[in-house]
């Protein structure tokens, strides 16, 4: 079978491996998966949890083709989406209602960019959801139940200010409008703000944001050097959510009378529970029409340096790997 490997900055390779095991592995024939912005961080200058070579790739769906007899409530035919992680559901954190958290997460094996992925048992019995209507928009899954797990802390509000329009701050969007929440996106690119208005969206570039305060909840969607330069936005007792990723020993620096005199929680949000990957499933097939017009780019596994190319270029919203010639997707 085909897989894109991780070579080290800058270098990704497509070889054929054999194809995995089936003892005690559910196999699922990926049929497509996006290239998320960890991929494309570590692509560009690696990352301390993927040491090459290594297969990249966590947002897929496809076929069940083989699987343990004792498995019941799953076919062989089956279409599903897979959850890269799942919680354990009885530790202290996942007691305390952080998931996202747990230290004892099952997993994939390995990255999603190849034709077949063995799962294990253990993970298959959770991280598997069945779908009716299969499609790209599938893909979103995973992005879309972490947007579901921020938001989780963030109920009380109902007016968002977005930074950053890419495929994560869409998201935010998407769901928060499809609530009749008042959302705004702030977004630099002049093709996704060309793009986010063909959605219907109110986005506007940095030099139109006016300094009223008028949201309850400021999303920094993508990471940037002053976050906090939009505490001054945020209504008194709202939200600063830090979405976008920071690594460990970035420094920042704030204002804390907003925090003291204004009260507004400086907040953070990493990866989904299970639960939000199930709500993101079923959203995505109420509202299938829009979410697929996310996927704006798709090419097949043999043209990986096109597809990455376009999705560091930032000239599109979600790209997608096309695992087979064959497949319609």
């Amino acid at each position: 079978m085909k897989a894109l490997f991780y070579m080290g900055p800058g270098k990704l390779e497509l070889r054929k491996v054999k194809e995995p095991s089936t003892e005690g592995n559910v196999v699922v024939k990926v049929l497509e998966a996006g290239i998320c912005g960890t991929d494309i961080k570590t692509f560009l200058r690696g990352h301390h949890l993927f040491n090459p070579p290594a297969i990249l790739g966590h947002e897929c769906y496809g076929i069940v083709i083989k699987k343990p007899s004792f498995i019941k409530g799953m076919e062989i035919g089956d279409y599903v989406v897979i959850a890269p992680y799942g919680e354990c559901g009885t530790c202290e954190k996942c007691r305390r209602g952080l998931p996202e958290l747990c230290e004892k997460k099952t997993y994939i094996t390995d990255g999603c960019f190849v034709q077949y992925l063995q799962i294990p048992v253990e993970h298959a019995l959770k991280g598997l959801f069945k779908v009716e209507n299969p499609g790209s928009h599938l893909i979103l899954a995973e992005p879309l139940a972490c947007v579901l797990g921020a938001l989780r802390k963030l109920s009380k509000a109902r007016s968002f200010l977005i930074i950053g329009g890419g495929v994560m701050g869409s998201l935010f969007g998407i769901y928060l409008k499809s609530k009749n929440m008042k959302v705004r996106i702030v977004e630099l690119s002049e093709w996704r703000l060309s793009f986010l208005k063909r959605m219907g969206f109110d986005a506007i570039p940095p030099s139109s944001l006016t300094r009223e305060r008028n949201f309850d909840a400021v999303i920094i969607a993508s990471t940037m050097e002053d976050p906090f330069t939009y505490l001054d936005l945020i209504r008194d007792g709202g939200y600063l959510m830090l979405f976008g990723g920071y690594s460990k020993n970035e420094r920042l620096i704030l204002d804390p009378f907003h925090i003291h005199y204004r009260e507004i929680s400086v907040i953070g949000s990493f990866g989904y529970g299970l639960k939000d990957f199930a709500e993101a499933v079923e959203e995505l097939r109420k509202e299938k029409e829009i979410f697929s017009r996310m996927i704006t780019h798709s090419y097949r596994i043999d043209d990986y340096v096109k597809a990455f190319d376009k999705a560091i270029s930032k000239e599109c919203m979600k790209v997608s790997l096309r695992m087979w010639e064959d497949e319609k997707v």
